[in-house]
């Protein structure tokens, strides 16, 4: 199943193509204290807001600290936050998508009118909020975004799940004298991942959005660590005579984010076991 998937999604070139950057993206992060060629937070008052040149590729800010080192150190915050906020909101959606969906009846009513009454508040606002109360932080931010963002991943797992328990395997397990946590984690709950694995592309993105409009705001990770929002926010006051400190962190954040929804699509399309003769006619 794996290798028939992979064949399907590696046809679609987009999202091949995005796979490679966030691949690379990812190694960079890794990577970072071996790459980078300065320190992120090194102060060289001799080249304020030098432009791109051969010893600083992407230039310097207003402290003389060099922008490609900090873009690579940043890359860190905005890829842990996206996968670890997304890991908190994945496994909160799920375990309530799970327990609605099985047992349905009264815990599906009160689970739902919870997610309503989350829904119902705008998210942003919602963070901001929080953050006022705690402080800010890359670890405040991480689980903010996540005990934020589970409310669509719990309907989808609702939603598989209320279609998979009336399955003639469910039944078989049931005879059998499978107990319901056998039953929903080693029968329907694998079944149930694929529209999970999409969203949770999809939400990775989105958080690294979150993410960098919070650094800008100075609600996300704090100065002098490095994010590509932090970094963006510096060069808000020097636009006119520094332009690289606004457009090189604002293509990163840009093209992290396509890449992780052009991957979605992908993997989209490549779970859909309906949308595999229609992409083998396009091929």
């Amino acid at each position: 199943m794996f290798r028939i998937i992979w064949r399907r999604f590696s046809k679609n070139r987009l999202a091949v193509a995005g796979l490679v950057v966030i691949l690379t993206l990812a190694s960079a992060a890794i990577l970072a204290p071996h790459i980078a060629p300065y320190a992120p937070t090194k102060i060289d008052v001799y080249n304020v807001l030098s432009p791109p040149s051969i010893s600083h590729p992407l230039g310097t800010d207003e402290l003389g600290r060099d922008l490609l080192s900090r873009m690579i150190w940043g890359s860190r915050a905005s890829l842990k936050v996206g996968f670890i906020a997304v890991g908190i909101a994945i496994l909160i959606g799920t375990i309530v998508g799970a327990l609605a969906g099985f047992y349905g009846g009264r815990t599906d009513s009160i689970l739902m009118r919870f997610v309503d009454i989350m829904l119902a508040f705008p998210s942003f606002f919602l963070m901001l909020a929080i953050i006022a109360i705690v402080e800010p932080s890359i670890s405040t931010i991480m689980i903010v975004i996540g005990i934020t963002g589970w409310m669509d991943v719990s309907r989808l797992v609702r939603s598989e799940f209320l279609t998979l328990k009336e399955r003639d395997f469910i039944a078989a397990a049931k005879v059998a004298g499978a107990g319901d946590a056998r039953i929903i984690f080693r029968h329907i709950l694998p079944n149930a991942l694929s529209p999970v694995f999409v969203a949770a592309t999809f939400g990775i993105a989105g958080a690294i959005l979150t993410e960098s409009g919070l650094s800008f705001l100075g609600l996300g990770v704090q100065p002098p660590e490095p994010s590509w929002g932090n970094i963006l926010a510096s060069g808000k006051s020097n636009l006119t005579v520094a332009w690289w400190l606004s457009v090189y962190p604002g293509l990163a954040i840009l093209i992290t984010v396509l890449s992780y929804n052009l991957i979605g699509e992908g993997l989209r399309d490549s779970l859909d076991p309906r949308l595999w003769k229609s992409m083998d006619r396009k091929a």
